[in-house]
This record gives C-alpha cells, structure tokens and sequence, in this order.
C-alpha cells in the first residue's frame, strides 16, 4: 500500500515535471515507479540506518529550500506570517503537536510558492534581483531538486527495505523509524510536486542553473534571501 502511495505520487511529479525538468538534467522520473526495489533479503542494520539518514537530509533540504525561495518572493507581510507560524510551532512543547504544525507550515509554503512561480509578476520581479540575489535564488533551487532526487531513490528501495526488516526479528527496533522515514519520503514528493515545475520555469526564465547531475552532489550554501 506504501509503495502504491509513493509510486502514485512520482507518477504524478514525473507529469508535472516532465519534459522540463527531464530537459534540465532530472531524468526520467517515471524511473522510480517502475525501477527495482531493494530486495527483501541481505537487509542490514545499515542498510537502514543509511535510508534513514538520507531521507531526513532530503527532507531538510526540500524544506529549508522552499522556506528560502518563499521568502525571497513574498511580500513583507507574507513573510511577516511565515516567521510569526514557524516561531508559534518552534515554541510549543508537545514534540507531536510540534511537528504535526512544522508538517502543515511546510505543506503551506508549498502551496503558496506553487502559485508564486507560476506568476509572471515573479519571473519579471527575479529578472530585477541583483547577481548575488539570482545566485542565492538558484542556489536555493539547486538544494531544493537535489532534495527531490534523493527521495525519487529513496522511493526505490522503502518497500524492499520495510519488507526486509518486518521479516527480520534482529532489525525490529529499527522498523518504526523506517516507516516513519518511508513516510517521510511521499510527504516529501507531494510537496515537491507543487514545486518543481514552477522551479524548472522559473530557471529557463532566468537563466539558471538549478538542475544538480548526481545525489552525491553537494548542497550549495545559501543565505536568507
């Protein structure tokens, strides 16, 4: 059912996507729906320790990314609301209630940048940013995709590595972190699908490079914009 969920979802980012971010060095995202899954037997410790990790650096990176690029386009009391939501859900105590309000603030943002990049006020408000602004700009963009590449090999290998430990008495402390990971990852690609493609226009528009060639690239180092 996971699995089903995940590859609905990368079905449908591949069709947002498509052929610009296919053009922008992406590949063909319909990959992760139809390539093969880790198998469900030899799964390690580490091999989940791994999985988890990368998901949790593929999550900050979508997330902090979109915080950025939201910013940079909003106006004053856009940006005004943002931070007043996010230092609400920072300072509450229940750590579920708090992450529960960071997950719905997240899926916002999403929301909101997805019409904000699919305006052309935007396209001609970024073509008047100064070099070091479009730098930060697509800087931000490239942590953002790189983010999303991770989770498309994340989504391969959830299912086997679920199936894996659920068959392995050794591995079953480990299994409810890996769901919550797995988890993790089709959140992450919901959201991600309301931005890529409005990334993608938004770099032709301005002649950015935002596209990373590998999941081994390093994330670029960006500043609140």
């Amino acid at each position: 059912m996971k699995k089903a969920k995940i590859a609905a979802t990368l079905l449908a980012l591949s069709m947002a996507a498509g052929h610009q971010a296919h053009a922008f060095g992406l590949g063909d995202l319909t990959k992760a729906v139809t390539g093969a899954t880790a198998s469900t037997s030899n799964v390690s410790g580490d091999d989940v320790d791994a999985f988890i990790q990368t998901a949790r650096q593929a999550d900050q990176l979508i997330n902090q990314s979109a915080r950025l690029i939201y910013l940079a386009l909003a106006s004053q009391e856009e940006k005004a609301k943002h931070e007043a939501a996010i230092k609400a859900a920072n300072e509450m105590t229940d750590v579920s209630e708090k992450k529960a309000k960071l997950d719905e603030i997240n899926a916002d943002t999403a929301t909101a940048l997805q019409k904000t990049l699919n305006n052309q006020e935007t396209i001609n408000s970024i073509n008047k940013m100064s070099a070091a602004q479009r730098k930060n700009l697509a800087g931000a963009a490239f942590n953002f995709m790189l983010g999303l590449m991770k989770d498309k090999e994340l989504a391969q290998r959830g299912s086997g590595l679920v199936s894996g430990v659920s068959n392995n008495p050794m591995l079953a402390p480990k299994l409810v972190n890996l769901k919550e990971a797995v988890d993790s990852v089709s959140g992450q690609v919901k959201n991600g699908v309301k931005i890529a493609d409005g990334l993608v226009s938004m770099a032709k528009a301005g002649n950015m490079k935002i596209m990373p060639t590998s999941t081994s690239d390093k994330p670029v180092a960006v500043s609140e914009l």
